[in-house]
């Protein structure tokens, strides 16, 4: 039957890393198209996908790979200050998407030369009203087929782990600071509201820093549990 050929078809791509976890699928008009078949049997055939949890349908954003790892696996990492919410975004609005030198700040975290080039990613989350304000910093060499899109279906955690380097460790930093002017205009807050700034850096197993994560909320109405287990 056509749709088991092309269910096969797509189900070896990916495995073969054709089209990478977190990735956009093209969309299904592109795949009938592709293919030269009925809609029906294109829906068939990602339905069969989705089923067996190789391709996540978000409404709105379109057909994923599926994360190659759950973030259940990763999570064996102690010491996480866990938020009280949902993991979920609503909605991901992205601000800077950017490659930049390194600079001798992060080649010293990284243990990279300041001459390489590093992913800059910095986006809002708006989970039911609660904004988010999150940086991710990668090495390009670490990170070379870092697809943005990823972030729509994967947790932080989750994209982290789709680098050449696995993080096993993970260390969290939780301040409370002051709001600056762009920190008040990302969070829609007023400059100097207290703002919870939670930095964390994600290791190997040798304790090699693989990306940094900054993650800025507003203090008076984000609510923390800490697990100490």
């Amino acid at each position: 039957m056509l749709f088991k050929e092309v269910y096969a078809d797509l189900k070896l791509k990916i495995k073969q890393k054709n089209y990478l976890p977190g990735s956009n699928l093209p969309t299904e008009t592109e795949l009938q198209e592709y293919y030269q078949v009925s809609r029906t049997t294109i829906r068939r055939a990602i339905d069969q996908l989705v089923a067996e949890n190789k391709v996540i349908r978000k409404k709105g954003s379109g057909l994923f790979v599926a994360p190659a790892i759950s973030k259940q696996n990763i999570l064996e990492m102690t010491g996480i200050i866990k938020q009280s919410v949902p993991d979920l975004a609503d909605m991901i609005k992205f601000k800077d998407s950017y490659l930049r030198l390194v600079g001798p700040y992060y080649a010293d975290v990284f243990n990279i030369s300041a001459n390489e080039l590093l992913y800059f990613i910095s986006f809002v989350i708006n989970i039911k009203g609660q904004l988010t304000w999150e940086k991710l910093i990668l090495p390009l060499e670490y990170f070379p087929d870092f697809d943005l899109t990823c972030l729509k279906i994967m947790s932080i955690i989750e994209a982290v782990n789709s680098g050449k380097l696995k993080p096993k460790n993970l260390f969290q930093d939780f301040q409370l600071i002051r709001a600056t002017d762009e920190i008040g205009k990302q969070l829609c807050i007023q400059k100097q509201a207290p703002v919870f700034k939670i930095t964390n850096l994600f290791s190997t197993k040798d304790s090699k820093i693989v990306a940094v994560e900054y993650r800025l909320q507003d203090a008076l109405t984000t609510k923390y549990s800490i697990d100490f287990n």
